[in-house]
């Protein structure tokens, strides 16, 4: 192989692995919490159960439960969350970054 051949290869090796880094740093962009009553939960199925619920006094009743237990939490406004699963339907999964990151299911247009 050519010089040229050789300059080629390698420049188009590294076109090729250069996007990856910059998709994987913007995913681990930090995104704001946008809502003052945001919540999340850690699992997805909890977030589902709550969201059918809707408005009723029922809703009221199983979110307390789930605060309390620490199946679910409240954001605050402004907070920094990473996404870390863009999910579907509307949801996606959070983590919040600190010593002991945790994971939370919530709503998409809680996010910036």
């Amino acid at each position: 192989m050519s010089r040229f051949g050789a300059a080629i290869l390698t420049a188009s090796m590294l076109a090729a692995t250069a996007p990856a880094p910059l998709a994987l740093a913007a995913e681990e962009a930090p995104n704001k919490i946008t809502h003052e009553a945001a919540w999340g939960c850690r699992d997805k199925t909890d977030l589902i159960d709550l969201l059918f619920l809707g408005i009723s006094a029922t809703f009221d009743n199983q979110l307390a439960t789930a605060l309390a237990d620490g199946r679910c939490v409240y954001f605050t406004a402004g907070e920094s969350v990473v996404i870390v699963d863009p999910g579907a339907n509307g949801l996606v999964k959070v983590e919040r970054p600190g010593a002991s990151p945790a994971a939370y299911w919530t709503q998409s247009r809680n996010l910036n």
